[in-house]
């Protein structure tokens, strides 16, 4: 199964850049990362985080960004995130967000940015239920809930699928 390496400095100034962007909740929050994730290896073949998506009930999940804001709203989850507990508390009963210091946003390329921005962008314009459609896209709606969905397949679903995901397909 092909995967990307989970970069958890990266999906944490990602998680945090987000946060701070758009004061969504942890739901709407990690939906983002998938749009950014999916945007970024749409663009240049490669996600943003590298994390492992789920397709959850309710929409696209990526998983150790998950189980991280999990464990800082006090759920007895593993926090993959470094210093995350420092930088992010999570409301056990809102689920807000709250930015208590930023990472080193220097773990973000100049490419990542650009999608996370976009991705904010989108939200601004078209409202948080635009970005859950957009995490219950084909892949989502194809893939049995609560199991993985393969970036082979996500990577189908975009512009340029099928080279693209012959790409992730020898890269492994």
């Amino acid at each position: 199964m092909a995967e990307f390496e989970f970069s958890p400095e990266k999906a944490l100034a990602a998680t945090a850049f987000l946060a701070q962007q758009s004061g969504e909740t942890m739901y709407t929050i990690l939906k983002m990362v998938y749009v950014a994730d999916r945007m970024h290896l749409e663009r240049y073949g490669r996600p943003i985080t590298g994390d492992s998506f789920y397709a959850l009930p309710e929409g696209a999940c990526p998983t150790k960004i998950y189980d991280s804001m999990k464990s800082l709203r006090g759920d007895n989850a593993t926090n993959y995130l470094p210093s995350g507990e420092a930088l992010l508390r999570v409301d056990a009963k809102t689920h807000d967000v709250e930015i208590t210091g930023m990472p080193d946003m220097g773990e973000l390329s100049a490419s990542d940015v650009e999608c996370l921005e976009e991705t904010i962008s989108i939200l601004k314009k078209r409202g948080r239920w635009h970005i859950r459609d957009m995490a219950h896209d084909v892949v989502w709606k194809n893939t049995a809930k609560n199991s993985p969905m393969l970036f082979v397949e996500i990577a189908k679903s975009l512009d340029g699928g099928e080279a693209l995901s012959q790409h992730i397909a020898n890269r492994f």
